[in-house]
């Protein structure tokens, strides 16, 4: 599928968003309201985006579909940054920008610009300082064994793939996944972005910021020259109790909505009541009127991805379709198509990042993972968005972990260890026990899954002689981190997409193009579109090409403030 932009009205549209209005002169138009600064999304990179158009002296609405904080809001918490930042050093850790460039450009694989990239890289002791000095807190205590989140009461891990072989031999490993801390903080993974996103919507507050939530934009307004002058959006009055009784059914009808992946017993339920409520506060949405908001400055779409609106994933990414979608449901490509509708470009639509968490338990990752044909494609022990491309991309989403008795065992008991949260031992202990296939031979495994018996043959005798002695592993795993196949009965646990009690997650990475300087969106010629700027998953960022656990967080951090600096620059 490529990237191609589409139009309002068109075929494969999937989106209320409108085409644009077109004005010929701005200054006499009859505005609703009028702001510097329009920001449309008030999640992670949209608050940033806030905060620093704020501080840079310019007059600020942000509009939210919610109540702000989007996905960043209902994340594990986790922001990528290194370095040498002040956590890192309390930690002990020494890094530096040059390390954590090198890793980072082999993850990226050039979806932005050596020189963007080490921007961000430079700038991520400083991104740090900024959010702890808007009240956003850490800790230092790091966890230094590989795993997918740190255990409760660490804060500083290894967030990535930079343990594994291939990668330290590249460049020196360190933790940069910091997880951040709030008072009264649970030891659930999810809702901890509010330890983000709560602190940062005081401050913008407090800078003057101007946020009115449940606010639906269904176009941009736009002057006869092509410049982005304004947006029309659907809007309680205010003052109107229908806002606030509409805010919280929807609320609740999200809670039902996310609470389980689509393929687990029991979620067709959840989802039926998610709709339930939802249908329900529809009901008060024909009180909002359309209201017409001028921006003097430019309007930043910072709206999210496009997960959570199916028909646009079947479109462009069918691959994906089965997975779990991961975030919020205004994650329905709003922002995307509003860039569209002027004109703009896409880019990497069809690429979203599927997330196979194996570790822990640990054992997972000890056992080879195999795919279709009984072939091992991957080292397993690296970080599970790595895992997830390879399986979903070149892969057909079909894989099984092989493990042997022992084996076995080793990860149901590694499943009952007090280190382990429920969403990691919960899916593992399920898929252990119930979508797993079991064979008292090897070869009996292969005919009961399909396996090319020559093939799955060979995959084991490589696994084992790399797990008896000096032999490298042909795909560079650790000598500590592999273990033998040999003792029966043996097992294939199903980790493919559509594997029902071992969800795989999805979110998607691909958006508008950027001028990587400024953030102003650009059309498919390279021209930017005046007064249209992009930040977070609805452009195109440094996690656009393979996630890492709090890469995008970073990334709407730095595109946020990115934009909002470019546009409070004297024109």
């Amino acid at each position: 599928m490529n990237d191609s932009a589409t139009g309002p009205g068109s075929a494969h549209w999937y989106s209320a968003v409108e085409a644009p209005e077109l004005v010929d002169d701005p200054q006499a138009m009859a505005w609703d309201e009028q702001a510097d600064f329009v920001v449309v999304g008030y999640g992670g990179a949209g608050i940033a985006a806030s905060i620093e158009a704020a501080e840079r002296g310019l007059s600020v609405l942000a509009l939210d579909l919610a109540a702000g904080g989007g996905s960043t809001a209902i994340n594990g918490g986790v922001f990528y940054a290194g370095g040498g930042t002040v956590i890192q050093k309390q930690a002990g850790v020494e890094d530096t920008p040059e390390a954590m460039f090198e890793y980072l450009r082999g993850e990226t694989q050039g979806v932005v610009s050596d020189a963007t990239l080490k921007r961000f890289c430079d700038g991520s002791v400083e991104m740090t300082d900024w959010l702890i000095a808007r009240g956003v807190q850490f800790k230092p205590r790091r966890y230094d064994t590989k795993t997918s989140y740190p255990p409760p009461g660490y804060y500083l891990y290894h967030s990535d793939s930079s343990l594994a072989a291939a990668r330290a031999a590249i460049a020196k490993p360190a933790p940069r996944g910091h997880k951040a801390w709030q008072e009264g903080q649970s030891n659930s993974a999810i809702g901890l972005g509010k330890a983000y996103t709560d602190p940062l919507m005081a401050t913008a507050a407090q800078r003057g910021v101007r946020f009115e939530p449940q606010s639906e934009v269904r176009r941009l307004i736009q002057s006869r020259n092509g410049r982005v002058v304004g947006v029309a959006a659907l809007m309680f009055p205010a003052g109107s109790p229908s806002r606030e009784k509409y805010a919280r059914l929807m609320a609740i009808a999200t809670k039902f909505q996310i609470a389980l992946p689509p393929a687990f017993p029991m979620a067709g339920l959840l989802l039926a009541i998610a709709g339930w409520f939802r249908r329900r506060a529809q009901r008060f949405e024909g009180e909002r009127t359309l209201r017409r908001i001028r921006a003097r400055k430019g309007v930043c779409l910072a709206a999210g991805g496009f997960v959570f609106n199916p028909r646009m994933v079947e479109h462009y990414a069918p691959k994906y379709r089965t997975a779990m979608p991961l975030g919020n449901p205004g994650d329905n490509g709003s922002g995307i198509r509003l860039g569209q509708s002027v004109g703009a470009a896409t880019s990497r639509m069809h690429h979203l990042s599927a997330w196979r968490f194996i570790r822990p338990p640990a054992g997972l990752s000890w056992g080879p993972m195999v795919d279709a044909r009984g072939a091992r494609f991957i080292d397993e022990t690296v970080y599970g968005a790595a895992i997830g491309y390879e399986l979903i991309e070149h892969h057909e989403g079909k894989a099984w972990i092989i493990l042997d008795q022992p084996l076995y065992e080793e990860t149901l008991r590694q499943c009952k260890s007090k280190e382990l949260y429920s969403f990691q031992s919960g899916p593992a202990m399920l898929a252990l026990k119930f979508a797993r296939t079991r064979a008292a031979s090897l070869d009996e495994l292969a005919h009961r899954l399909g396996f090319d018996l020559a093939v799955f043959a060979d995959t084991i005798a490589a696994n084992n002689r790399a797990a008896a002695g000096p032999v490298e592993d042909p795909f560079r795993k650790a000598a500590s981190e592999r273990r033998p196949i040999a003792q029966g009965p043996f097992y294939a646990v199903d980790i493919g997409v559509s594997s029902r009690l071992f969800p795989l997650p999805v979110l998607s990475l691909g958006g508008l193009v950027v001028d990587e300087d400024s953030g102003s969106v650009k059309r498919a010629d390279g021209a930017v579109i005046p007064g249209l700027y992009a930040a977070g998953r609805t452009a195109v960022g440094v996690c656009s090409h393979l996630y890492v656990s709090g890469l995008s967080v970073a990334d709407c951090f730095f595109s946020g403030r990115r934009a909002a600096a470019a546009a409070a620059q004297p024109k």
